[in-house]
């Protein structure tokens, strides 16, 4: 077999291999465009329902700002519950935005709130280092959700069972 014959194989292969990465990565991008009628009241009450927030408190639209950078006057809505103390990581973050167009600056925040906590508890935070490197950032449309807990599961699946 000379290489030639080789070459041409290899060339129809990774064509097709292209052609699959690009689709897959197109029907990602248009998933995360889809806006959902899901109110925001009935989605926050989905999301509520579902988590543990005894370690946790409601923030206002100051802790917002201090801790992700966001204006939530930006937004359709937006639910905030952190930790209730300095040594505690749970946390839940639910924004609707008012344009998809929001939503790498959302993500953004909710990516470097998160990587801020690890570098905090780095090294002495055991158990909440552990809830951050498992936290859930997931983006559907024009609703964002961050978790982070010991079991972000059930929250996650409450947010996309309400879209």
């Amino acid at each position: 077999m000379s290489l030639n014959q080789i070459k041409i194989p290899l060339l129809e292969a990774a064509k097709w291999v292209s052609v699959i990465l690009l689709l897959v990565f197109m029907f990602f991008q248009l998933s995360s465009l889809r806006t959902s009628s899901t109110d925001f009241d009935t989605m926050k009450e989905a999301v509520l329902a579902s988590a543990d927030l005894t370690p946790m408190v409601e923030a206002d639209a100051q802790s917002l700002k201090r801790l992700y950078g966001l204006d939530g006057n930006d937004f359709e809505g937006v639910m905030l519950y952190y930790p209730t103390t300095n040594m505690g990581a749970e946390e839940i973050l639910l924004v609707k935005l008012t344009a998809t167009s929001q939503q790498e600056a959302v993500k953004t925040a909710m990516e470097t709130r998160i990587a801020n906590q690890m570098n905090s508890f780095d090294g002495y935070g055991i158990t909440q280092y552990e809830m951050l490197e498992k936290a859930v950032v997931e983006v559907q449309g024009n609703y964002l959700l961050m978790v982070v807990a010991e079991n972000p599961a059930p929250v996650r699946q409450a947010f996309l069972d309400a879209l």
